[in-house]
């Protein structure tokens, strides 16, 4: 395990060999796994902006999440909206508003350059929940889905298989609520593929040609790895954690989840885990942080952050947060941990 920046830093995503990260108040890449950063030109604003690392946690400042979509240009997620990078005026402007909860977890992409997102909000009423979607032809949002009223809390994330050519969909948060649903036909028609339990509680999903990839986030139960066979329905067990699993990530065919600290009467850790496996069916733990001292009421709960996108390298590359080594860049040689 390697730390590669000490200042306050959050990857963001790995575009084949190239890595995006915001490291202080600068959006940056590097081409040499990190070792070296070039500040890039667009100018962050609002709540992108922080001025510490406690300054950040404690007022939810930053970039959450950055896409590079196919067309090269940047969506970023920051608190209250999602921005468009402006190549030719190198500024950002707001392509969408976020009026109920403060940002979603994800942004997806489809094999039409289409991009997804689902609300993630409070929701306590359990009011109608929209899947919006930014059309490539026409360069507008619209709604692709509408869940109706009661029928879950919050979207998890939108995600795309590229195996199969499925977006597919987590829910959550009570059991009936709690459930992976795909769709073949553009939102047309929503299906599940599991549902009505805390074992279906997900948030990312990891892909691969015959299996469907999930760690479960629940304070209730004991939470679990999982993998669903895409050709029989079957949900296969894998591994118990000690934690509800938040982020994932995949570099090359190696698979890795991380666990938050979230306590709860079952969920006793005080460390943020990261689970890997190269070949699907084996998982072990290949590093841990340890929560750090600062409350989480105000300073947030403690996680790890992966990058999205295609990692070529054979590194995996990491973010902890609230925990040991907070806001640093690390770096782990795949091929050395299995």
């Amino acid at each position: 395990m390697e730390i590669i920046t000490n200042s306050r830093t959050r990857i963001l995503y790995v575009d084949g060999h190239t890595l995006y990260a915001q490291i202080g108040n600068k959006s940056c890449s590097s081409n040499d796994y990190g070792n070296s950063w070039s500040e890039s030109s667009i100018k962050l604003i609002g709540n992108a902006l922080s001025y510490s690392k406690l300054h950040n946690r404690l007022m939810r400042k930053g970039i959450y999440c950055l896409k590079i979509l196919k067309n090269g240009r940047f969506l970023f997620v920051i608190k209250g909206g999602i921005y468009n990078f402006d190549h030719i005026n190198g500024y950002m402007d707001k392509s969408f508003s976020i009026s109920r909860g403060s940002r979603p977890l994800f942004l997806c992409e489809n094999q039409d350059s289409d991009i997804f997102f689902g609300e993630y909000y409070n929701n306590p009423k359990r009011d109608e929940v929209n899947i919006y979607v930014l059309r490539s032809s026409s360069g507008s949002w619209e709604v692709a889905y509408k869940f109706k009223k009661n029928n879950i809390r919050h979207v998890h994330g939108v995600f795309y298989d590229i195996y199969d050519n499925k977006l597919w969909v987590t829910t959550g948060d009570r059991d009936n609520e709690s459930a992976l649903w795909f769709t073949d036909n553009q939102f047309k028609t929503l299906e599940k593929a599991i549902s009505g339990s805390q074992q279906s509680r997900a948030l990312q999903l990891l892909f691969t040609k015959d299996y469907v990839y999930f760690g479960t986030d629940t304070p209730f139960e004991i939470n679990h790895i999982y993998r669903l066979e895409k050709s029989s329905g079957k949900v296969e067990k894998l591994i118990s954690v000690d934690s509800s699993v938040y982020w994932g990530c995949k570099v090359g065919e190696y698979l890795f989840f991380s666990t938050a600290v979230e306590p709860s009467k079952v969920n006793k850790s005080r460390y943020a885990c990261i689970w890997g496996s190269s070949d699907g069916k084996t998982w072990k733990c290949v590093a841990k942080f340890k929560k750090d001292t600062w409350p989480m009421k105000y300073f947030q709960i403690g996680q790890i952050f992966f990058p999205q996108g295609e990692n070529k390298t054979d590194y995996l590359f990491f973010t902890p947060f609230a925990t040991e080594n907070d806001q640093t860049l690390q770096r782990m040689k795949v091929s050395n941990l299995f």
